[in-house]
């Protein structure tokens, strides 16, 4: 029996690797997976930083995978959460790095902040911006596609 392929199972693998490769060409290094435990755990502490509404107008710009990443083990009612500083948000982050023993994960969640600024709209980019507290907010907008 032939396999047929679904068009839009295969382009949304190709949009989910292609932002894999892009956070692992910013970081100099070609671990795709651990570019996918970045990107989730950044995407988690993101979504989990946002209201409901604010996480369901960036969801609609992700691609498909990337949208269920996002939405992965989501509990809605505890939100949002209460990060403040950068090193709260990350280490919203370190959880979900398996492995991981590097110490400063700045540059990393750029990275991710990086490909994200440059896939979604400018006004959606802007809106998380001014709605993350400042220090976040900073590292978002220092973040350079």
């Amino acid at each position: 029996m032939p396999t047929k392929t679904i068009a839009s199972f295969e382009s949304a693998t190709a949009d989910a690797y292609q932002w894999l490769t892009e956070i692992a060409g910013i970081l100099g290094d070609e671990d795709r997976h651990f570019a996918l435990q970045l990107l989730r755990g950044v995407l988690h502490a993101l979504r989990d930083r946002l209201t409901i509404d604010q996480s369901a107008h960036l969801s609609a710009q992700l691609p498909l995978l990337i949208r269920g990443i996002y939405f992965e083990n989501w509990n809605p009612m505890p939100l949002p959460s209460r990060d403040r500083t950068v090193e709260d948000f990350i280490d919203h982050i370190r959880p979900a790095l398996t492995g991981y023993h590097g110490t400063d994960l700045i540059e990393d969640v750029s990275a991710v902040f990086a490909v994200l600024k440059e896939h979604v709209s400018w006004g959606e980019g802007d809106k998380i911006a001014t709605l993350l507290p400042h220090a976040i907010s900073t590292l978002w907008k220092l973040s350079v596609p």
